[in-house]
């Protein structure tokens, strides 16, 4: 199901919704998945026992410098796509309901199954870096309650953007989109969008 811009085919009724329910939230050059953070927690061991007052998280990754930077410069976006940089996962967790906390953004609601739902979350899980003892690598200079980033073990660059992760993990639980166009946030939501009808 897709959701526009406050849709009125936004679900009001949130009692009977599925835990393997993911949401794609476009934030002008970047997308974001959202997902219930207690069903996602077993399938996500680099974020145990963290978050544990919020019912969602969302969840997105890109260029180490460019995404933590105080102030986003042309210099900043030009490095980051010209040669493979250093990454990160930034986690935001929050207890309003997604169709609601995002309701003046474009999004797209997909229900998994369960397997699927592994899959995404396994491919996520993947891409932050555990050091040798199984711990993640926190980043932020403060332990924030909401907002943190990881170190992610991949590298970011042209034609790896933070929209094309994302629709690689969606491509690992069986979501017909294709990761090579999806450098913008906008053909992410375009290849959605065009599933959905």
């Amino acid at each position: 199901m897709l959701f526009i811009n406050g849709s009125s085919e936004i679900n009001s009724d949130y009692s009977n919704i599925s835990d393997e329910i993911v949401y794609i939230v476009k934030h002008e050059w970047h997308t974001g998945l959202v997902v219930n953070r207690a069903s996602a927690e077993k399938y996500l061991p680099s974020l145990k026992n963290e978050f544990k007052n919020s019912d969602f998280i969302e969840i997105g990754w890109g260029d180490k410098a460019f995404y933590m930077a105080e102030k986003e410069t042309l210099w900043l976006g030009f490095k980051a796509a010209l040669w493979p940089t250093k990454s990160v996962i930034h986690v935001f967790a929050f207890n309003i309901h997604p169709e609601i906390y995002y309701k003046n953004n474009e999004m797209v609601k997909l229900e998994l199954v369960a397997a699927d739902y592994n899959n995404l979350l396994d491919y996520i899980n993947k891409s932050i870096y555990i050091d040798e003892i199984g711990n993640n690598i926190l980043l932020s200079d403060k332990q924030n309650k909401t907002s943190r980033f990881y170190l992610s073990n991949e590298k970011y660059h042209l034609f790896k953007t933070c929209n094309v992760w994302i629709a690689k993990a969606l491509k690992e639980a069986g979501i017909s989109i294709n990761p090579i166009f999806a450098l913008t946030s906008g053909n992410v939501i375009k290849q959605l969008k065009r599933r959905t009808k």
